[in-house]
């Protein structure tokens, strides 16, 4: 299955699917956070960039899930 993660921290989507043996493709990870996405990269053995949500114009066919997280810390 071919995935995009927005917001996508450390990439906790990703990996709880993989975890329950579900075969994915990492197609994307929009991550602003420079030491999130640093890690993201390193659990996933992927190589992506930090990107802004804003600014984000990639277009991709055939995606089949795309996840998402938030965080609470401001509340």
């Amino acid at each position: 299955m071919r995935i995009i993660e927005l917001f996508a921290g450390i990439g906790a989507c990703s990996k709880a699917l993989k975890n329950i043996g579900i075969d994915l493709e990492i197609v994307d990870a929009i991550e602003i956070d420079k030491y999130a996405i640093r890690s993201f990269n390193t659990i996933h053995n992927t190589n992506f960039e930090t990107q802004d949500i804003k600014e984000y114009n990639k277009h991709f066919n055939d995606i089949d899930i795309i996840t998402h997280r938030f965080s609470l810390s401001g509340f």
